[in-house]
């Protein structure tokens, strides 16, 4: 405790302190009620001036929020609408492409009969 009472530092600090006490305690005495009713109002009219903007900033942030996730679910609506609309466009192709092999299985004994034909007047007409 002696050698921290002796270091400069200490005495500068406790130096601080007292003198800071004393000019609080002058304050304290040449401030009048009346000066401090006033201060009192102003640091109140100033704390509800800023609850007001704090309160006008929020609900501009949530308006911004609400018409955000608005415009979100619209989006979301159209892309599903042209999400079912490539799925019905797919499967239309899918089936088409099914449909095709048969559709060609049929007619190909058809082309063989006209291929037949079209050689056998081709042998016949080199016959004559």
């Amino acid at each position: 405790m002696k050698k921290l009472s002796e270091s400069e530092n200490v005495k500068k600090v406790l130096g601080d302190i007292q003198k800071l006490t004393q000019e609080l305690q002058k304050k304290v005495q040449s401030l009048s009620t009346d000066e401090a009713v006033k201060k009192y109002k102003e640091i109140v009219k100033k704390a509800s001036q800023a609850e007001g903007d704090l309160e006008k900033e929020v609900n501009k942030v949530i308006i911004k929020i609400k018409k955000s996730a608005t415009d979100v679910k619209n989006d979301l609506v159209v892309y599903k609408k042209k999400a079912v609309q490539q799925k019905n466009e797919l499967e239309k192709i899918l089936r088409s492409k099914k449909a095709g092999p048969k559709a060609t299985n049929k007619s190909a004994p058809k082309a063989r009969k006209a291929v037949k034909r079209s050689v056998k007047k081709k042998a016949a007409a080199s016959k004559k």
